[in-house]
């Protein structure tokens, strides 16, 4: 019970996270710190989806949280890569 009250307290703290992170998409500057709100927005809502998959006792949450994190991964990988392109490195 004490539980459950405490996961939905940290779940709603981290759905504002993603919404701040939201905003510093849209605001960002650089391109550099949109793809930054972005991957933190997603791997914040993994941990969001993890947390839902334990209320609601549904494991295939934490199948979509894994997309997720993955999906963040691939982004950094790609941009990483684009990066060093353009400036000439090794890609």
């Amino acid at each position: 019970m004490i539980a459950d009250v405490v996961l939905t307290a940290v779940a709603v703290v981290l759905i504002v996270n993603v919404l701040i992170c939201l905003v510093r998409v849209l605001i960002g500057p650089t391109g550099r710190d949109r793809i930054t709100g972005v991957l933190f927005a997603g791997t914040t809502g993994a941990a969001v989806l993890l947390i839902a998959s334990v209320l609601t006792d549904l494991p295939a949450l934490r199948d979509v949280a894994l997309a997720l994190v993955s999906l963040a991964a691939a982004i950094v990988v790609v941009r990483v890569a684009a990066e060093r392109r353009r400036d000439g490195g090794p890609a």
